[in-house]
């Protein structure tokens, strides 16, 4: 028997079209992304896939996006459970900003290290601006909403993940489960980290496209079959190109 386990990052937002840097900020899908959710359903049923659970965010995006993909696939019926720590990485004071004009203020080098390097943190959101991020949704989480974050590295959300990796989502795969885990660039990068122990250095490299499903199989005492892949690789090799290159487009 084995397991297969989803990742697929949100469709396209309202914020990823204008080349913004989101976080926890709270944008719906636009259009295309939309479209993008119920080609990813598509994939996935082509591919004889059928999550029996799915696990998002707390975020609308990622809520949207599930949606439109159980709803596509006519399984309205599948658990769902939200957890904020598979929220998007907390991009801190640079949340709101377009990542063209953050090149252009501090440069490219400490863009980059902001945005691509594992330990890698940007300034954080102050305490007046964060009082806008925080509402009901965070009431229950397992950590005091004091603790939440208010900037973080992808490092920062590795150890956010890992948690809610080991004991909710092994847990499930260890029962030979299709697992479909619907989340944001920052936590797939995450996972890949975990599961495929790449080092710090090459998860830099590693760009996440919005839309296109990626999979790990797994034996019955969760050993990785083989490595990941994309079920479209063309696409993901698109996307994952026009991903490394926000901000740096020549106007």
């Amino acid at each position: 028997m084995t397991s297969k386990l989803i990742l697929l990052r949100h469709g396209e937002s309202e914020w990823n079209n204008k080349h913004l840097f989101c976080g926890w900020v709270d944008v719906g899908l636009t259009s295309k992304g939309q479209q993008q959710a119920v080609q990813a359903a598509n994939l996935i049923s082509q591919n004889g896939l059928s999550p029996d659970l799915m696990f998002t965010s707390k975020l609308t995006r990622s809520c949207e996006t599930a949606d439109i993909i159980s709803k596509s696939l006519g399984r309205m019926w599948m658990d769902v459970i939200r957890s904020w720590r598979l929220n998007e990485r907390h991009y801190g004071a640079l949340q709101g900003r377009k990542k063209s004009d953050v090149v252009a203020e501090v440069g490219k080098e400490k863009y980059m290290y902001w945005r691509r390097a594992y330990e890698g943190c940007p300034p954080l959101m102050n305490d007046e601006d964060e009082a806008l991020l925080i509402d009901d949704r965070y009431k229950y989480a397992d950590v005091p909403i004091e603790d939440l974050p208010r900037g973080e590295s992808l490092k920062m959300v590795l150890e956010r993940v890992r948690p809610f990796w080991e004991t909710n989502i092994k847990s499930e795969l260890l029962k030979n489960k299709t697992v479909l885990i619907v989340a944001h660039g920052s936590v797939v990068r995450s996972l890949i980290k975990i599961i495929s122990t790449i080092s710090d250095r090459d998860i830099e490299q590693i760009n996440i496209p919005n839309g296109v499903p990626l999979v790990y199989e797994f034996d019955e005492k969760l050993g990785k079959i083989g490595d990941y892949y994309y079920l479209d690789p063309d696409a993901a090799e698109a996307g994952a190109k026009e991903v490394a290159n926000q901000g740096l487009e020549k106007n």
